[in-house]
């Protein structure tokens, strides 16, 4: 199956049905098949991969449909993203081609190598010009074949290509169809980027897939959301945890309706937002757990119990089991240990990088592969759920967002005056953690010009909360920087 097979079985049945926004099932899919036409004669053929840079609009979605028929490759960009970052990512994947909007053109117009720039703009008007031709001839695509790309830090080294098969993204709408019971009358309010997984394959692909209408928010704003949940026509809301910590201070004065479903992901949703939100608005979030490489393998119960701190159980057909993350050997009930994750939602590897794809996957005795989550996780049999309680390495996430520890202190470090420099999380109760940087300095640094400079190299996500000027970072005795002695003064 590819997912392609399961938008067109949706067109099928519902081509009067609104899919996005206000635009019909038909609209869209013919709106697609024009934009694919015009892309086709710039030159975008099947295998080329496309980096599609803009903020949520339907211009994203007319691009990634029409990149998807083509056959292209389509590899969803963080529009957070600046210089350092995008010169790698769009290198590495050899993208010749770029959706941009007026906001993140100038981005990558100022590349050393830009590639062929496409006008979301443009875009929107090809799908509704009547004097295009719609594209009818496509090649046909395989369950096998790399359907997107993104990019994911993860916690060692520069950001790998995590590649999504045609199989694995249709795998992942039909595990969440049947785990939240979703359905074609449902009408999904997200505020997620669209080039997240969370935004993309758990919103977009599978409202596509099953037939229903999803509205998008452009950015997260509480009193907009609020307004639009209160409207009558929204069954089912996602977000990350900071989004339902807002929702709360913001839904003083009136309560969030009860809809058919709320779910939260991306980062951990704490036990006392979980509760607080049932509480006050008589709505239980359900949470679940995912990553890039392997989609959504563990759901609370649509049914319930919602555990508030856990994860849930195995979506259909995902299998996990928690090792020691040393031998792999595997740990008994309620012993904390590497998650790992199999089944046809788990991706097919890094692109370009065989040895990356290698060390991130575990050969059991039966010959089973395992993918290697790097996540810690216990196995709670009292209640019959899955609880992440930690990572093994250091990656940070933040408001949803991963942030690498290493990819930051390579930019402080490289800013004059820095000697040595480390970036740990620190606890904050709305987006989970937020980066901190420690630094060896020499006289007369300037704190706020270094973050200035960092502002105009990285994500705004990933700049440092704080950075705090130390006389001597901790090290042991092989001279590494002992990262926990840190953690500590930030904690006091």
């Amino acid at each position: 199956m590819t997912l392609l097979d399961l938008f067109d079985a949706a067109l099928a049945d519902r081509a009067a049905a609104v899919a996005y926004g206000d635009i019909s099932y038909r609209e869209l899919h013919a709106g697609a098949a024009r934009v694919a036409r015009k892309l086709r004669e710039a030159g975008l053929d099947e295998g080329e991969r496309i980096s599609l840079y803009t903020e949520n609009r339907i211009g994203f979605v007319y691009a990634y449909l029409a990149a998807l028929r083509l056959g292209a490759i389509v590899i969803p960009t963080n529009v957070l993203y600046r210089a350092g970052e995008l010169e790698f990512i769009l290198g590495n994947a050899q993208a010749r081609f770029a959706l941009v909007s007026e906001q993140t053109k100038p981005n990558v117009a100022g590349l050393r190598e830009p590639p062929k720039l496409i006008d979301a703009g443009d875009v929107e008007r090809w799908a509704i010009d009547a004097s295009i031709e719609p594209l009818a001839e496509f090649p046909r695509r395989s369950p096998g074949d790399t359907a997107v790309i993104i990019y994911t830090s993860g916690t060692t080294g520069r950001p790998k290509g995590a590649m999504l098969t045609h199989d694995n993204l249709a795998t992942i709408c039909s595990q969440l169809i049947a785990s939240w019971r979703w359905r074609s009358h449902d009408v999904l309010l997200i505020a997620l980027p669209l080039f997240h997984l969370h935004g993309l394959a758990a919103a977009l692909n599978t409202t596509l897939a099953v037939g229903g209408r999803i509205v998008v928010h452009e950015r997260f704003d509480a009193k907009l959301i609020l307004a639009a949940l209160r409207g009558g026509e929204i069954t089912m809301f996602f977000g990350v945890p900071t989004m339902y910590v807002r929702l709360l201070e913001q839904a003083d004065a009136a309560a969030i309706p009860q809809l058919r479903l709320y779910v939260s992901g991306s980062a951990a949703l704490s036990a006392e937002t979980h509760v607080a939100f049932e509480q006050r608005f008589g709505a239980q979030i359900l949470e679940r757990y995912g990553a890039t490489e392997f989609g959504f393998p563990l759901s609370n119960r649509y049914g319930g119990p919602r555990v508030p701190g856990a994860v849930g159980v195995p979506v259909p057909g995902a299998a996990v089991r928690i090792v020691d993350p040393a031998s792999s050997a595997t740990l008994a009930d309620g012993e904390i240990g590497e998650l790992l994750v199999r089944g046809p939602n788990v991706f097919k590897g890094y692109w370009g990088n065989p040895e990356a794809t290698a060390a991130a996957f575990f050969v059991d005795d039966a010959g089973l592969q395992w993918y290697r989550s790097g996540d810690l996780a216990q196995y709670d049999a009292e209640n019959d759920v899955y609880r992440i309680v930690g990572r093994i390495k250091e990656l940070i996430i933040t408001g949803g967002f991963n942030v690498y520890p290493r990819e930051v202190e390579d930019e402080l470090e490289r800013y004059p005056g820095v000697r040595a420099a480390a970036v740990v999380g620190a606890p904050d109760p709305a987006r989970g953690e937020l980066p901190v940087a420690f630094v060896e300095v020499d006289a007369g640094f300037d704190t706020e010009a270094c973050q200035a400079t960092l502002r105009e190299r990285l994500a705004s996500f990933k700049i440092p909360k704080e950075i705090h000027v130390i006389d001597v970072l901790p090290r042991n005795a092989m001279g590494k920087i002992e990262k926990p002695r840190l953690r500590e003064l930030i904690r006091g």
